[in-house]
């Protein structure tokens, strides 16, 4: 092998080598990024930041423009649940009624407000910190039934670390400010769901 050309050869490996370790610096970098610590704002910030958290009527969309908004546009029924357990009761993709605790369904003026809470009711102001989620441990859900009865959808719910999983993507219930677990768990207790909605719980 001729020198030049054992030169050259060298010189495309360290290129390629040097390309190898941007890369990964680069992408190491990236999944070092962090969301901003308390310690980024200023205490007034901060201060406003906790204000802001707190619920409010930030829209007034009316009852018929609230329906619109999947699952609510396909619904037949809206059933408020408890169960037993980690996750909600299934049998292969199907919800299972027969193992629920509890089951109630909402009548005209409870899905008003609810629906009233979901898409009125957020943030007071612009966010600055999220809190974590520490807990998993669900034991309630919102069921919305076709007029076969079959679930189509749903929304489990941890009222315990204040947390949700959605059945689709297309579900949302807006901004979770600090007040709106309690004003959905009320819902709930005012419904008549005992499981799960009790504080000490």
């Amino acid at each position: 092998m001729s020198l030049p050309y054992y030169f050259k050869r060298m010189k495309k490996i360290f290129i390629l080598i040097l390309g190898i370790f941007f890369t990964t610096f680069s992408f190491a970098q990236k999944l070092k990024l962090k969301p901003p610590s308390p310690d980024t704002y200023s205490k007034k910030e901060l201060a406003q930041d906790r204000k802001n958290h707190n619920c409010t009527h930030k829209t007034y969309t009316s009852f018929s423009k609230r329906l619109k908004n999947y699952p609510f546009n396909k619904v037949a029924q809206i059933k408020l649940v408890s169960f037993e357990g980690f996750q909600i009761p299934k049998i292969g993709d199907s919800i299972c009624m027969g193992k629920m605790s509890e089951i109630k369904t909402l009548t005209l003026l409870q899905i008003d407000s609810l629906t009233d809470l979901f898409y009125n009711v957020g943030f007071g102001g612009t966010i600055l910190l999220i809190k974590d989620i520490q807990c998993y441990d669900p034991r309630n859900a919102i069921l919305f039934l076709d007029n076969t009865g079959n679930t189509f959808a749903y929304i489990e719910i941890c009222f315990g670390c204040q947390h949700t999983l959605m059945s689709d993507d297309r579900i949302d219930i807006g901004d979770i400010c600090d007040q709106k677990f309690d004003m959905i768990r009320k819902i709930f207790s005012n419904a008549g769901i005992n499981y799960g909605t009790e504080k000490e719980n």
